[in-house]
């Protein structure tokens, strides 16, 4: 058996004097932290003196502030010594003696008139012991201090779940899943691709059919009338390379199509950037060739006039 008390009666020598009081089994003492209360020791001093005034002759002088709600009165009348009397013992007597009162009037269903029962026995009524409450769905456990029972609930980050109570871990979800936050569950991630066969895909592929046309008609011109004047003075073999990396960054976009492959994922972004710095570079090498030209055409004739 354990007995719980304070410090009151726990570490006295009148109760460890006791014959036989080592069988009784282990005793708790629990020290309670004093809090002094500011001015009521001012209020005794000045109250009871009034008291002992006001019982000589039978009556009681309630002009002394708040002495209808308190037992000064039979203090005074019996000549107590306030220096006898310890707030802080008598205090958790009261206590202990409104826990119990309570205790059986919630164990009996007790209302104003009556109780339910008029019997409850020890095994009937047994308290609780949690340190915390067990963490909901989604949480996991943090334990906090030396015991196991006293944990804070921490809630699962986005793309992890927990479905049972009591883990100290939150599971991860797959590769093809996602969960917001606090989740029980996974959910599948809805795949959202541009289908070759719907009519968005149908609209874009005929426009890169046509830009794949013009680009690839274009280049085979340049390359059947490559030493012709006209072709010269656009560009010849550079104005090749840039049509030809038109081409390519128009068909990196089928790598858009349909469910992506790791060849797709690996390709379409390299290509894109690739073939346009690529054009990008060409248009601005015969840029630079124009000008130059046009500047040595002036030094020439003009005298640099």
């Amino acid at each position: 058996m354990v007995w719980i008390g304070t410090e009151d009666w726990s570490v006295t020598t009148l109760v460890s004097g006791i014959p036989g009081i080592h069988t009784i089994g282990t005793v708790l003492g629990i020290s309670i932290k004093y809090t002094a209360i500011t001015g009521f020791e001012e209020f005794e001093s000045h109250a009871v003196p009034k008291l002992l005034s006001g019982t000589s002759n039978g009556t009681m002088d309630l002009s002394v502030e708040c002495l209808q709600n308190t037992d000064l009165s039979s203090m005074a009348a019996e000549n107590f010594s306030l220096g006898d009397y310890d707030i802080k013992s008598s205090y958790n007597v009261y206590k202990a003696v409104y826990a119990v009162a309570h205790a059986l009037h919630q164990a009996l269903g007790c209302g104003l008139d009556e109780c339910q029962k008029s019997e409850v026995l020890p095994w009937q009524e047994v308290p609780p012991s949690i340190c915390s409450p067990e963490c909901p769905k989604g949480h996991r456990k943090l334990q906090t201090g030396q015991h196991k029972c006293c944990f804070d609930c921490l809630a699962c980050a986005a793309h992890n779940f927990l479905n049972k109570t009591g883990s100290t871990r939150c599971q991860k979800c797959e590769l093809y899943q996602w969960s917001p936050a606090e989740s029980e569950v996974c959910l599948d991630r809805t795949v959202l691709v541009l289908a070759w066969g719907g009519p968005l895909s149908i609209a874009l592929l005929l426009l890169l059919a046509l830009t794949l046309l013009i680009t690839l008609g274009t280049g085979v011109i340049f390359l059947l009338n490559l030493g012709t004047p006209v072709v010269k003075s656009a560009g010849g073999h550079t104005c090749l390379v840039m049509l030809l990396a038109l081409t390519a960054a128009a068909a990196s976009a089928l790598c858009h199509f349909g469910l992506p492959s790791q060849t797709d994922c690996l390709l379409k972004q390299p290509l894109f950037v690739f073939s346009f710095t690529v054009c990008l570079a060409c248009v601005t090498v015969r840029s630079f060739q124009v000008l130059f030209k046009a500047l040595l055409f002036k030094c020439v004739f003009t005298g640099g006039n």
